[in-house]
């Protein structure tokens, strides 16, 4: 079992620079990484998430958030990957759709989004054993 024990957000850009009226093509780019403590069966997510226009109108939102969680030992690591993010992804939807409406447009509710673990690569160097939380 995989349990969120806490997020943060790290940073937020926001660029809204498109004239009244403007249509645009909004795009999104995801990156998910976790690094994990095997000794305490624990791991960190770290996202990046960033909406652009595609016609390449001064539109953008960048968010860049972390999150602590808990796994059951013998989890696997792709399971882990794809729970995290599913765990997380709606605290960053929701920070988009309050963060587009605080700004005087209507709140852009972002899709959801399932990540394949067959498509999870996990790099087995060593880990920092002492990590601490990100959250603190």
């Amino acid at each position: 079992m995989i349990e969120l024990k806490g997020y943060k957000i790290e940073s937020i850009n926001f660029e809204n620079n498109v004239p009244n009226g403007t249509q645009l093509k909004l795009q999104n780019q995801v990156k998910y990484n976790v690094n994990y403590i095997d000794a305490e069966n624990r791991c960190i997510g770290i996202l990046d998430f960033r909406i652009t226009d595609a016609d390449m109108n001064p539109f953008e939102i960048r968010i860049k958030m972390v999150a602590e969680f808990t796994y059951t030992e013998g989890e696997q690591k792709p399971d882990i990957h794809t729970g995290s993010f599913d765990q997380m992804f709606p605290f960053l939807r929701q920070s988009v759709n309050g963060l587009t409406a605080m700004a005087g447009m209507p709140g852009l509710l972002i899709p959801m989004m399932k990540l394949d673990k067959n498509s999870v690569s996990v790099n087995n160097n060593a880990e920092d054993e002492n990590e601490s939380s990100p959250l603190n």
